[in-house]
């Protein structure tokens, strides 16, 4: 049931300290961030982002903004035209690291409403099973 195992053990920092040493500040206008999560499934053609937050963390303003106002309403009429199931781009929170060790939150599309769910919810929302949106 798993899927590709993780080999390394650990991730490389070194992009992301290059791009803060060597792109302009966020002053200038530019804003980095990376993709958390890609969940695709092809066979029915489902598709959602997530974003994870550790320990209770949030999203930038910025980013909170971007998703919602360019980059969620794009994926959604992409999909739209092209037989794609947009299940949305939520924010993901863990009161610690993991669904293991602490409660877990669910903010749809990032819009600021926060639920509370078991992980029993959270597998069967990533896995994409339902006929349901992802809420």
């Amino acid at each position: 049931m798993m899927t590709k195992k993780e080999t390394t053990g650990k991730r490389s920092l070194e992009f992301s300290r290059w791009i803060k040493e060597k792109l302009p500040d966020s002053k200038t206008g530019l804003c980095v961030t990376n993709q958390d999560w890609v969940f695709w499934n092809y066979k029915t053609r489902r598709l959602m982002l997530i974003e994870e937050k550790t320990k209770e963390g949030k999203l930038a303003p910025w980013f909170k903004i971007f998703i919602g106002t360019v980059l969620h309403p794009a994926l959604e009429e992409y999909c739209k035209k092209n037989g794609i199931d947009y299940r949305g781009y939520h924010l993901l929170k863990f009161e610690n690291t993991s669904p293991d060790d602490g409660k877990i939150f669910w903010i749809v599309n990032c819009n600021g409403q926060e639920e509370e769910i078991t992980e029993e919810e959270l597998i069967k929302r990533l896995g994409m099973e339902d006929e349901e949106k992802a809420k």
